[in-house]
């Protein structure tokens, strides 16, 4: 029987993303749509074709998995409703905006038995993921990461994100996938030192516990001809580039909630992008603000 999914959310990424995904993951039924704008829920529910829920409370009695697409202060209260309901979920990245907060999600899902995966998107490339499998065999001593993009210039669909707009917006939105991908390979950060350079762009230097040192350089306002996305891994001398396939998110989205409902037929609590992994990432991420406030390294 399929996975009963409810989608809480009703912007750009639920949208385009959440609700395609689900619909098109046959080991997912998406029942219906919740949102905190009755008009926004008016629209998307028409378009879908899919039933709307007025309130949170009455979509998690109907559903089996909420699958979450709301600014991360927001998906951390309301994570935790649900697995207090016993719904399992599928989390946006990052999984909440401070790690007291992660930490309640993954405390509420450890105590009521769900399973939980965390969309970090390219994990769930199977081209991507397989490049990390492949690069996981050597010891890298480190890596060099540039993810400049106009990602929130005017006429983007995200230029009115609260959260991305703020001035850590670049660290919180595009950092966790730099981590969920080298994190996979270098092991867990030990340390980190970050700033604020001009142009809106922050970086940070992380040191692995195996010793080896990540660089970062991530921006969301760049001009259209000067974006760049590379993640190269480093090693005595010599470096790899991991290929970065393009792919479409909704196929992305629906192998997720394909891994989420094979772990819960299974009663499977870990995945490699579980709750635990999301807080790891959300303890980083902390970390390098705490960072930019002090101007010295900070241990995570």
């Amino acid at each position: 029987m399929p996975l009963r999914f409810g989608v809480a959310g009703t912007g750009h990424w639920a949208n385009m993303v959440h609700i395609p995904g689900l619909k098109a993951q046959t080991e997912a039924e998406l029942v219906g749509v919740w949102g905190r704008s009755p008009a926004a829920l008016a629209e998307v529910s028409g378009r879908h074709g899919i039933k709307a829920f007025a309130r949170f409370a009455d979509m998690l009695r109907d559903v089996d998995a909420v699958s979450l697409s709301l600014p991360p202060a927001v998906q951390a209260e309301l994570a935790c409703i649900a697995a207090d309901a016993g719904k399992h979920l599928l989390l946006e990245k990052p999984i909440a905006p401070t790690v007291e907060s992660a930490e309640k999600i993954a405390a509420a899902a450890l105590r009521n038995g769900i399973s939980t995966v965390v969309f970090f998107t390219r994990r769930f490339v199977p081209e991507f993921e397989q490049s990390l499998k492949a690069a996981s065999g050597r010891s890298w001593t480190g890596a060099r990461v540039t993810q400049h993009t106009d990602a929130l210039l005017p006429g983007s669909p995200y230029e009115r994100s609260v959260w991305r707009q703020a001035d850590n917006g670049a660290l919180w939105d595009l950092a966790p996938h730099v981590l969920a991908a080298f994190l996979a390979i270098l092991g867990p950060v030990a340390r980190i030192s970050a700033e604020h350079r001009p142009g809106r762009i922050t970086v940070f230097t992380a040191t692995h516990r195996s010793g080896a040192v990540s660089e970062v350089s991530l921006a969301l306002h760049v001009d259209p001809a000067k974006t760049v996305s590379e993640y190269r891994l480093l090693a005595n001398g010599e470096s790899y580039v991991l290929p970065l396939p393009t792919f479409e998110r909704p196929r992305a989205l629906a192998i997720a909630a394909g891994e989420l409902a094979a772990n819960v037929r299974k009663g499977e609590r870990k995945h490699r992008c579980d709750v635990l992994f999301g807080l790891e990432v959300v303890k980083v991420l902390a970390a390098a603000d705490r960072s930019i406030a002090t101007g010295r390294p900070e241990t995570v």
